[in-house]
C-alpha cells in the first residue's frame, strides 16, 4: 500500500507539472479530479500508517502489562 502511496506522489508531482502547460479548461478539470483523488489516497495511507504505529505499541505495551499483572498473582 505504501508503495502505491509512493506512486501516486509521483504521479501527483507529474499532473502538477502538466497543469502549468495545459490550456484546455476540460484538461485542467480532469487532472484536478485526478490530482485530488490521488492525494485523497495518499493521505489515507498516511494515516493508516501512523493509526498502525500507534496501535502496535499499544498492543505489545498492553500484552506486557497483562503478562505481568497475571505473574505477580
Amino acid at each position: 500500500m505504501n508503495a502505491l502511496g509512493l506512486y501516486l506522489v509521483k504521479e501527483s508531482i507529474g499532473i502538477s507539472d502538466a497543469l502549468e502547460h495545459v490550456e484546455s479548461d476540460e484538461v485542467i478539470a480532469k487532472l484536478k479530479h485526478r490530482d485530488y483523488f490521488y492525494t485523497l489516497f495518499v493521505e489515507i495511507v498516511i494515516i493508516l500508517d501512523c493509526l498502525l504505529a500507534l496501535f502496535i505499541p499499544y498492543v505489545i505495551i498492553k500484552s506486557f502489562i497483562k503478562k505481568n499483572n497475571l505473574s505477580k498473582k
